[in-house]
């Protein structure tokens, strides 16, 4: 900061200065000569630093500091550098309070006449604002005197009145260490108007937003003066992957109040009320530099656990002073950095903006993707489905089928058990032969019958011939009549019993051959139906491969489905690649 707030109006020009005033310029007037170059800065224009608490320096009585008090309108227009070699001195205790307030100009704050009414209203923060509380109260020796209920309520009020007041940005954890800090020098309505002076013109707000980008700033200046400044140091970070931010960041967010003992804690906050986020640098600097040697040794865990206990520093607060004003402090260098950070930021923002640009697309694309997979799928898992029920409808009816022509199989094999079998066939191819035979017999016997009655008749006739007497010739003639009656009866017979025997051969050859062709067709038959056996089998057989096939296909389809599942799924990782810079995490303890 290079000029200070004022409550009331410059005083003119010409006003004449006092006899107190003259003596205390010309105390101050060898620290002049230090602020030549930059009203930020202790260091002469040789660049070499001259301790703050060098004997040349003025005296930080009550008296010197009672008249700044009383004279702040005129010290705080003209004489600024006086002012920071004053604070860099030391503040004593007793006016701190009233510094703190001059400094910030916290007595025209517009909100402290509300303060009342920003109590009333919800906080939506109240919740996270007491778990903090009851978590960092007791562990940290800066609020040991607002460890008791009572004392705690103040802290809380004026943490939910700023969450009410500035709803953008709302509550840091950060915040606790330095409202707890202000309470402990002044009241808490005051304490609330320093806080929000420090929110506003401290660049405190920025860096409490959410998109971080001002503590951002500050931890990329910060590295970049550990890389000139202690590039050994620098390089273990680098090889254990130890990165600024992850120690830095509390730094600037409560300005060292979580690391720095009390005491060593209000002589950093007395110098940050003047000069700005400046004396972190330092201070920070002055801490690695101090335990770099140490640092060097340990791995990330043992670093975080030294860098957040500095303890060893309650003791001699000046030293810290001291040691903190030997660090080179370039405010061009700073400016520098602050604009190499703002176009790195710019480009990442745009890289940012086109990543997610093709995230979304990708995002949408790979909707698109499932939504045409999940329809695919669908569609041939539909069909195969239709198939695979296809193929077993057609399995089901070549099972019926086969079952159908087994029934007919076992049926004409059970119908033809009640057929001649072999022994029938010869028994009536025997009976045939024992028939022929007998035809033969009795043609036989009639053939004798007739030449039996040729010789009757020749007899006859011979003794018609040489008989003499007519009686005679009518005994004989009546003799052979009756003997011819006889013969002709048995030829009749003889006859008759021919053609029983032809009627009865006629009948078997029939029989014979009808049972022949029933047999023949049946035979016929059973071929036919074990031909169609065989020919349904093979056809269930080639429906079971079918049905086989379907379903390696249907599987192997599903496998294919998993497989193209999990390319988009790595496309789009692969797609979608985080950012190339190392992102800033808010860490507030």
């Amino acid at each position: 900061m290079d000029s200070l707030s004022a409550p009331s109006p410059c005083p003119s020009a010409g006003a004449q200065l006092s006899a107190d005033e003259m003596k205390l310029l010309a105390k101050l007037e060898e620290q002049n000569r230090l602020l030549e170059t930059d009203s930020k800065s202790l260091y002469s224009v040789s660049g070499v630093l001259q301790s703050p608490t060098s004997p040349k320096t003025i005296s930080c009585d009550d008296d010197i500091w009672g008249h700044v008090i009383q004279e702040w309108d005129d010290w705080s227009k003209r004489k600024v550098g006086q002012i920071k070699v004053l604070i860099r001195r030391g503040v004593p205790s007793h006016l701190r309070p009233v510094v703190w307030q001059l400094l910030c100009d916290a007595q025209n704050v517009a909100v402290s006449q509300h303060y009342s009414d920003l109590l009333k209203s919800s906080c939506p923060a109240e919740t996270l604002i007491h778990r903090d509380l009851s978590r960092i109260l007791p562990q940290h020796q800066l609020f040991q005197e607002l460890r008791d209920a009572t004392c705690q309520e103040p802290l809380l009020n004026v943490l939910k009145a700023y969450s009410v007041l500035d709803r953008e940005i709302g509550y840091c954890q950060g915040s606790v260490f330095i409202v707890g800090l202000l309470l402990t020098q002044m009241a808490e309505e005051e304490a609330f108007c320093v806080f929000v002076r420090l929110m506003k013109d401290f660049r405190m707000r920025e860096l409490y937003r959410s998109s971080m980008v001002e503590l951002g700033c500050c931890i990329y200046q910060f590295d970049s003066m550990i890389q000139e400044q202690l590039p050994d140091l620098h390089s273990h970070f680098q090889t254990q992957g130890f990165h600024t931010s992850m120690f830095s960041s509390s730094w600037f967010l409560n300005i060292l109040l979580s690391s720095l003992p009390i005491t060593a804690a209000m002589r950093t906050f007395d110098i940050f009320m003047c000069e700005g986020l400046e004396i972190v640098f330092r201070v920070g600097l002055a801490v690695l530099h101090m335990k770099q040697a140490e640092l060097i040794k340990l791995d990330i865990e043992g670093m975080m656990n030294c860098l957040q206990n500095l303890e060893s520093w309650g003791s001699d607060p000046d030293g810290m002073i001291e040691a903190a004003y030997q660090i080179k402090y370039n405010s061009s260098r700073m400016k520098e950095l602050r604009k190499e950070y703002t176009s790195n930021k710019t480009k990442e923002l745009k890289d940012q903006e086109e990543l997610n640009g093709l995230s979304s697309e990708n995002k949408r694309l790979k909707q698109r993707l499932d939504i045409l997979e999940k329809r695919c799928s669908e569609q041939l898992v539909s069909q195969m489905k239709k198939e695979l029920e296809k193929s077993l409808l057609n399995a089901a009816r070549s099972q019926n089928t086969l079952k159908e022509m087994q029934t007919n199989t076992l049926q004409i094999e059970e119908s033809s058990s009640t057929l001649p079998d072999e022994n029938s066939v010869m028994y009536l191819q025997t009976e045939l032969i024992s028939c022929r035979l007998r035809e033969a017999d009795a043609l036989a016997g009639l053939k004798e019958l007739k030449q039996h009655i040729k010789d009757m008749v020749k007899k006859w006739q011979w003794q018609q011939v040489h008989c003499g007497g007519q009686q005679k010739v009518s005994s004989a003639q009546n003799d052979l009549q009756v003997e011819l009656l006889s013969t002709r009866l048995k030829d009749a017979l003889t006859q008759a019993t021919l053609k029983e025997s032809r009627h009865k051969l006629l009948q078997l050859q029939t029989e014979d051959k009808i049972q022949s062709d029933h047999l023949k067709r049946t035979e016929e038959h059973i071929n036919s139906q074990r031909d169609h056996l065989r020919e349904l089998t093979s056809q269930n057989q080639d429906l079971h491969s079918q049905l086989q096939q379907s379903r390696q296909q249907f599987s192997a389809l599903q496998f294919k489905i998993r497989i193209l599942s999990k390319s988009t799924t790595s496309f789009s990782q692969t797609t979608l690649k985080p950012s190339t810079s190392a992102s800033l995490e808010h860490n507030d303890t």
